[in-house]
């Protein structure tokens, strides 16, 4: 038997008449918004901060305003009621620019315009491009620059590949006031080398060459076969935990050295059984508790080298302090995790590089005086040294 079900004449009929309802505001209109007054701006490397009064009523929601950069990229920015300024960012000249203000009430409606004219100053990109220097490495080329803004900027490597064709090589994006990147695996011939930089408002520069091909300096990563991990006196015992001094150089990332709790500062000493010219230093950190910035990682250290014959006692006056260093995790994530980049940075190890000009030498020392976690001991896993040796 077939059940038969019936729909009640008033509701069909009330279906028949349903129409889309139009969006509207939920707060009643008070009438199109008074204009802002009084503004005032402040000029900025490529910006400029605009103060303004806000009209007194009481429906008023935020002031927004729309502008064009240098690159014809259209931006609109807005702060609350509760705020009385605008900071717009991205130009790339020093050219007049012009913004359009306006206040928006809770109905969603907008006052009249308020146009405002202004002339940035020189923009951090610029700045920036100004001191761009390419110059020959080891193995490659060191790209250096001054950001004294400290902006997000975003600088492409370039290099030629085997049929000459420029291939970018290395993308990195800092806002530290001084940078310095090389890249390397080429050559000792001569080479081209450039870099394009850009901002996070789409403002980019042609391409920068140095003025003539570069001709990388000859390195090579030194032999582990023939280094030794001496015990100076004052250096920490790194056989703890499953860990060996030995480890830190047996060219195995599975293994790792490990010093003592309440060893840090923690240094250990490398003699490389040969004299070389260092190029760089490269270091590999523990993969520990799903992350490689983690419990006792070396995350702040210093490296010292010997120009002679080091005390057995480990006097650090036989030492010269060659350079401060710390790891960067890519993202600034805090704590242990990892985020796009980040295992991949670390995975290609943590690069150091030697000072170009200092002297050949065999013994190098590390001091670790912060661990990832900060902890009070610490577990390097494994240290590169790449030179030309001495002949």
């Amino acid at each position: 038997m077939k059940n038969i079900f019936y729909i009640p004449l008033f509701f069909f009929l009330a279906l028949l008449s349903c129409t889309e309802k139009e969006l509207a505001p939920i707060t009643k209109s008070l009438g199109k918004p008074a204009v802002v007054t009084n503004v005032t701006q402040v000029l900025l490397p490529g910006g400029v901060k605009l103060t303004y009064q806000i009209p007194k009523t009481e429906d008023i929601l935020s002031v927004k305003a729309i502008y064009t950069l240098s690159n014809g990229k259209t931006y609109e920015a807005s702060s609350s009621y509760y705020e009385n300024s605008l900071t717009l960012l991205g130009f790339n000249d020093t050219k007049e620019h012009e913004a359009t203000l306006f206040t928006v009430n809770r109905a969603q409606e907008l006052s009249d315009p308020v146009k405002v004219k202004f002339t940035p100053l020189e923009s951090p990109l610029s700045k920036v491009l100004k001191s761009v220097k390419i110059i020959a490495d080891f193995s490659g080329a060191n790209f250096s620059w001054v950001n004294e803004d400290k902006a997000p900027i975003t600088f492409e490597f370039i290099a030629q590949d085997s049929i000459g064709q420029m291939m970018v090589r290395n993308v990195y994006t800092s806002e530290a006031e001084l940078g310095s990147r090389s890249v390397r695996g080429f050559p000792s011939k001569p080479w081209r080398f450039a870099t394009l930089v850009g901002d996070r408002y789409g403002n980019r520069s042609d391409s920068i060459f140095p003025k003539s091909t570069l001709t990388p300096l000859y390195e090579e990563r030194l032999d582990k076969k023939i280094m030794t991990i001496m015990r100076l006196g004052s250096d920490a015992n790194f056989t703890n935990w499953e860990g060996m001094d030995a480890y830190i150089i047996d060219d195995n990332k599975d293994t790792f050295g490990h010093s003592p709790n309440s060893s840090v500062p923690a240094s250990f000493t490398i003699n490389m059984g040969q004299t070389a010219k260092l190029s760089r230093l490269v270091m590999y950190n523990r993969y520990f508790n799903s992350s490689y910035y983690s419990w006792g990682n070396p995350e702040v250290m210093t490296v010292y080298c010997c120009f002679g014959t080091p005390s057995s006692n480990g006097n650090w006056a036989d030492w010269t302090k060659i350079m401060e260093i710390q790891q960067i995790k890519p993202s600034g994530a805090s704590g242990t995790t990892m985020r796009d980049g980040d295992r991949e940075w670390a995975e290609a190890g943590f690069e150091f590089p030697f000072p170009i000009d200092m002297p050949p030498t065999r013994y190098v020392r590390i001091t670790v005086h912060k661990t990832w976690e900060n902890t009070t001991y610490t577990h390097p896993c494994e240290i590169d040294l790449y030179g030309e040796p001495a002949k």
